[in-house]
């Protein structure tokens, strides 16, 4: 065999090699993952590159997710896709990659129902958040311990079960991380219950914040049970937060 003929027999076994991974199902692959035993994957369809399925995590309703692969990041070492995920009140979309020491998300917005997050998270079901939540990042990077980007979240008409008035207001949550632990603000855009607050995120579970609570307006009693949460009340009836995880 030539040295030209052994260069084509490599050259047809990795285009062979590539398109079968391109024509490779997803429902192959996803059957040999080793996922989280409350996350189940069904309806698959479509291949590695290109697919969709449905997602449920724990208790919440499954969600419809679609993957597109982009090709251009693997110039920089990266493994990226496209994903768009809707159902269950909420809306995503964001570019999701993997270098090789972080992940990272690129123009991420969120949309849905406070409600939601109840079904997502079971620790606020007995809150019953009322109210809309959008968040936006345009991009965000973690390796475990460190965050850099920034990310904005608005809570809009918020509600909650042991909370008479509604709604309570709007607030934002700011997060800005620049390679050490990221900053957290809290504020409150308008509203009866104000909250206000700073604090650090450190990876993506270690969390400390520090702020305070306070009711304002007419119907500010109807609020202490509430607030009463918190804390004791200060002598400006403000109610301390200290939170940390």
């Amino acid at each position: 065999m030539t040295r030209r003929t052994r260069a084509l027999a490599v050259l047809g076994a990795a285009a062979y090699a590539a398109f079968m991974v391109a024509l490779l199902p997803a429902r192959f692959v996803v059957a040999r993952l080793a996922l989280p035993l409350d996350i189940a994957v069904q309806e698959v369809d479509g291949t590695v590159w290109n697919g969709r399925a449905r997602v449920a995590w724990s208790a919440a309703p499954a969600v419809s997710v679609r993957w597109h692969w982009r090709a251009l990041p693997l110039f920089a070492a990266r493994l990226a896709y496209d994903l768009e995920a809707d159902g269950a009140g909420v809306q995503a979309r964001t570019r999701l990659a993997r270098g090789l020491t972080r992940w990272t998300l690129e123009n991420a917005e969120l949309r849905g129902d406070a409600s939601a997050a109840a079904a997502f998270l079971p620790l606020l079901a007995p809150w019953q958040p009322g109210g809309r939540i959008e968040l936006i990042a345009p991009r965000l990077a973690w390796d475990g311990r460190e965050v850099t980007g920034s990310a904005d979240v608005r809570w809009t008409d918020a509600a909650l079960a042991l909370a008479p008035v509604r709604p309570l207001g709007t607030y934002t949550v700011h997060l800005e991380g620049t390679g050490g632990p990221a900053r957290v603000r809290i504020s409150t855009a308008q509203g009866a219950l104000r909250i206000a607050g700073d604090g650090t995120l450190e990876g993506l579970d270690r969390i400390a914040f520090t702020g305070e609570a306070r009711a304002e307006g007419p119907n500010a009693a109807s609020l202490n049970s509430l607030l009463d949460l918190f804390g004791p009340a200060r002598p400006d009836g403000a109610r301390a937060i200290r939170w940390s995880s």
